[in-house]
């Protein structure tokens, strides 16, 4: 169990954090070509063993350098499980870079970008109209600062749950020898900064739940309506989300009851797709 626990946990938080790091490129990638970039069934599965392929051989180490160790010489049946290597620059050497690298620092520079290079889109793109006037302006605005502050608190949310941990770590990996204050400290601080990080993979939906009225209003659909059949959810929301658009489209592609029909381009499809995805 001392090796097999620690994998498991090592495992389930590189899959948690590479997800993230799919999802902010599927957003990226659907803002910026949402016609020639769509994620089909075929490459989503293959993303999802990819995230999973690599989390579980990644954090194969802490599968194998994992052992029970007698911390008080005078009650040898009192052990902790830590990660004992050969070498302790090793150990050191595989912080730095599979965990602090490639599960923190770099999923911080690549969701980061991500959600920056969106906000440009976002913020550049305008709701083609015959006329505009000063309400719709005023529409467009607020979309553009509701979404500019929902992908801030993201990435200022994955930035701040797994600080904590990831410093605790260096200290313990790269400090030196550890204070006698500190001694008291860790035993409680660790395991508050590991829930901390955890909670990080399920922050999302709270944040569409509470950023978006077509998110909250389809879930609370799917609550009231007591049916967990996925067929029904599917389509429910398809209706919802087509009502929804119908009205969208009635008020901002159209002017004066005119009949003219606005054919709808790229950008056009960026507003659309943003709107309805709930980014």
């Amino acid at each position: 169990m001392c090796k097999t626990v620690p994998y498991i946990q090592g495992v389930s938080v590189a899959a948690s954090v590479y997800s993230l790091i799919a999802v902010s490129l599927d957003r990226f990638l659907a803002i910026w070509w949402p016609m020639k970039c769509q994620i089909t069934k075929r490459r989503a599965r293959f993303m999802i063993l990819l995230i999973w392929f690599i989390a579980l051989t990644t954090t194969i180490p802490w599968a194998i350098f994992f052992d029970l160790v007698v911390i008080f010489s005078d009650a040898p049946d009192v052990q902790l499980c830590i990660e004992v290597w050969p070498d302790s620059m090793d150990g050191a050497l595989y912080f730095l870079v599979a965990n602090m690298m490639f599960c923190y620092i770099l999923p911080m520079i690549l969701i980061t970008m991500c959600y920056v290079l969106i906000w440009i889109k976002v913020w550049k793109r305008d709701i083609p109209t015959d006329t505009k006037d000063a309400q719709m302006e005023r529409m467009q605005q607020k979309s553009k600062v509701k979404v500019v502050k929902m992908l801030v608190v993201v990435v200022i949310l994955f930035v701040v749950s797994w600080l904590p941990l990831y410093v605790i770590f260096a200290r313990i990996k790269l400090g030196g020898d550890i204070e006698p204050w500190e001694e008291e400290i860790l035993p409680i601080a660790t395991p508050i900064a590991q829930w901390l990080g955890a909670s990080n993979s399920c922050i999302n939906p709270i944040l569409y739940a509470f950023f978006n009225k077509k998110y909250r209003r389809g879930f609370i659909a799917i609550i009231k309506s007591r049916k967990c059949c996925g067929r029904l959810r599917y389509y429910e929301t398809v209706a919802m989300m087509s009502s929804s658009t119908s009205m969208r489209k009635s008020s901002h592609f159209y002017n004066n009851n005119s009949t003219k029909r606005i054919q709808m381009n790229e950008n056009n499809a960026v507003a659309y797709i943003f709107n309805d995805t709930g980014v």
